[in-house]
């Protein structure tokens, strides 16, 4: 198997929720919002797997907003880049990894400006050979496609086997098994899901992957 890793980006190699939470508090700031809409927001986010329209299309119903959806959206996707963070540590497996001889690139959903955004804002775009964004091409994980455009952009073939590496069990590992690579699961504390069939390897945070995908063999946590 070459050594081809392709990354998720939310809640894998950014902690998305973090930098979500933090733009909730500072929307009901500007908008005068009383503190419960906070935990409201939050709760109607999903994880950040809403689609963007229906989310504000909901906040600007709840709270009686002037501004358009796109307006809100428009603003949400300037903001998110600069509140986003990427772990020293995880920067470091990154590296690591590179200096291992592994190529690497990030597979994401989204809205091009947003997501690239955050690529470039934490340093990700110097730790990484490429990216594939769906907004940018037109093409949504778990689509085969997606991680055919990343790991093209790493100078490398999907037939030649790999790693995907996410937090979501439909877009990131069945995604990943789907276009014929090895998967990693990043469970951050939560339970694989019965229904579906499990990953190779299971890790409960990003920075381990670099133990899992070292000498080429397994080395993280079985599921269950």
């Amino acid at each position: 198997m070459q050594r081809l890793a392709l990354f998720d980006l939310d809640n894998t190699l950014v902690d998305r929720d973090e930098a979500f939470h933090r733009w909730a508090a500072g929307f009901c700031d500007d908008h005068g919002l009383p503190p419960a809409a906070c935990a409201w927001l939050v709760s109607i986010d999903g994880g950040g797997f809403v689609p963007r329209d229906r989310f504000f299309g909901e906040v600007r119903g709840r709270f009686g907003l002037a501004a358009s959806v796109d307006h809100l959206w428009a603003d949400y996707r300037q903001q998110m880049p600069e509140l986003v963070s990427c772990r020293p540590a995880v920067l470091d497996m990154l590296t690591g990894l590179r200096r291992q001889g592994w190529r690497m690139a990030i597979v994401t959903n989204g809205r091009a400006d947003g997501q690239l955004g955050k690529i470039r804002r934490t340093g990700l775009d110097r730790h990484v050979d490429a990216w594939a964004v769906s907004g940018e091409l037109g093409i949504r994980k778990p689509a085969r496609e997606l991680f055919e455009a990343a790991a093209r952009g790493c100078g490398l073939e999907l037939a030649d086997g790999g790693w995907a590496v996410g937090d979501s069990p439909t877009l990131d590992v069945e995604g990943g098994r789907g276009a014929g690579l090895a998967t990693v699961w990043i469970s951050r504390g939560m339970t694989w899901p019965p229904e579906l069939s499990p990953p190779d390897q299971v890790c409960g945070a990003v920075e381990e992957v670099e133990g899992v995908l070292s000498g080429g063999r397994p080395g993280g946590m079985p599921v269950g």
